[in-house]
């Protein structure tokens, strides 16, 4: 194989012939990068922990059709109540903001000199167990909080490593305009959004039903033994619907909304691999008619080194050989922008997904010029000295 350095100096010497080509795989090389992170994204979020349990967990949508937070409280406890006289439903728990919704509220969280912005979930003392969210640090609410001086929160992992690092949470003061608010627990993540988000710092504040001060649900999600069939949804909807007169009321497994949001996500990561093969493939094509352009060009260079002794084998390693060189020239100059770019999306695109996907977009320029140049280059070795000479 004809070395490197001699590979180089024919790529430079025929710098002005090979400019197409450079700029061809440049450009490919940013938009795949720009096409393969947000496929890797998906990949990455789809296999971490969800952080909670959809599984027979049911939601009680309720629309409170304007009552006063006063009328709304007597009415959400009204159906609790109703609620607890069936042995079908294990736990239940008043939540707002539940997972597999689109609503969102965000909320700023200053410690010191740092302020940052998170989404506000709510729930009330039995959340925890409905869902099966594990605490990794801490406890979640209960009552000792009723005689809390501070307001109780309860945040991510994500918010802890932003506020305290590596230090422990549990017991420290979040700011929020003039109020403290006191940490007493810590989870990992709950990807509201499902499987293929990061739902990025959370933070949960506590719904007290005996607090006239506190959030009122706009949920409750209900745990329901294994099972439990379509028959006990519409009995338990009709009873509701005839207990609570002001409310609006409808009932959602949360397998179900699951199966929409996961749809609605997953829609988008096939129209991006759909768009990344589309392109693949007219790279594909543009460089091989490139390739194929070259060697009838180059139809007497060949003939000459054949004539001189080089062998089938010495031609079709150097138009391979070419053809990696010229990749690694567009590679460079394209991980240059990148590299750079990397400065500018950290805060939206985590380093271990930025540099898979990086080392992703480079293995498939170099694979796909590989494969554009294997037939070129086959017909390149074929051509006999004569027949080369013969054309000229």
């Amino acid at each position: 194989m004809i070395a490197t350095k001699h590979l180089f100096r024919l790529m430079w010497n025929r710098r002005k012939m090979n400019f197409l080509m450079i700029a061809e795989i440049f450009i490919s090389f940013l938009v795949i990068f720009v096409l393969v992170q947000s496929l890797v994204k998906f990949a990455f979020y789809y296999n971490e922990p969800l952080g909670f349990n959809y599984k027979d967990v049911w939601n009680l949508e309720i629309n409170i059709n304007n009552l006063n937070d006063e009328d709304t409280r007597s009415e959400m406890e009204l159906i609790k109540n109703e609620l607890r006289a069936y042995p079908e439903i294990i736990n239940f728990s008043e939540a707002y903001n539940i997972p597999y919704t689109s609503s969102d509220i965000q909320t700023t969280q200053k410690l010191e000199n740092k302020t940052l912005s998170a989404h506000m979930l709510l729930g009330d003392d039995n959340y925890a167990d409905v869902l099966e969210i594990e605490m990794i640090e801490g406890r979640w609410f209960d009552e000792q909080d009723n005689a809390s001086n501070y307001e109780p929160v309860i945040i991510n992992k994500k918010l802890k490593e932003a506020f305290f690092g590596n230090e422990k949470a549990v017991g420290q003061f979040l700011e929020q305009k003039e109020s403290k608010r006191l940490v007493i627990g810590v989870i990992d993540q709950i990807k509201k959004r499902g499987e293929l988000n990061d739902f990025g710092k959370i933070i949960f504040k506590r719904i007290n039903p005996n607090d006239p001060e506190s959030w009122i649900g706009r949920n409750i999600l209900m745990k329901i033994k294994p099972g439990t069939g379509i028959d006990f949804e519409e009995k338990l909807l009709r009873h509701l619907t005839n207990v609570s007169k002001n409310f609006t009321i409808e009932i959602r497994p949360m397998e179900n909304m699951r199966k929409r949001s996961f749809a609605k996500y997953s829609s988008v990561a096939y129209i991006f691999g759909f768009i990344s093969l589309f392109l693949v493939i007219n790279v594909s094509l543009g460089l091989f008619g490139v390739l194929w352009y070259n060697i009838n060009f180059r139809k007497s260079e060949i003939g000459i080194r054949r004539s001189f002794g080089s062998t089938s084998k010495n031609i079709y390693s150097q138009i391979i050989g070419e053809t990696l060189v010229l990749s690694t020239f567009s590679l460079i100059l394209g991980s240059f922008i990148v590299l750079q770019l990397k400065i500018l999306i950290t805060s939206w695109l985590r380093t271990d997904i930025f540099y898979a996907s990086y080392f992703i977009s480079v293995f498939v320029i170099y694979i796909v010029t590989a494969v554009c140049a294997f037939y070129p280059s086959k017909l390149a070795a074929e051509i006999e000295p004569v027949e080369a000479l013969h054309d000229e």
